[in-house]
């Protein structure tokens, strides 16, 4: 069981990873607004804001992957 567990959390942060990959463009592991509005030029601030959970200003992987579950921002490619 915890074997189990164990796997489903590791895919989980290579698809997080993936997710993020797709966005950020200078590969420095955030999204900032910049780069995902060249990708979603339809994102405002507003959602952006509501999508960076955690304030910093910049996407981690969690971050895009729950807002593009939730239909927040597409997914990429």
């Amino acid at each position: 069981m915890q074997r189990i567990a164990l796997t489903t959390c590791v895919a989980a942060l290579i698809a997080g990873a993936a997710v993020a990959a797709d966005y950020d463009a200078d590969g420095d592991g955030q999204v900032t607004f910049d780069e995902i509005l060249a990708l979603v030029p339809t994102m405002t601030e507003e959602t952006f804001s509501t999508v960076d959970t955690d304030g910093d200003g910049m996407l981690n992987a969690d971050e895009l992957a729950a807002a593009q579950e939730s239909g927040l921002i597409p997914a990429a490619g």
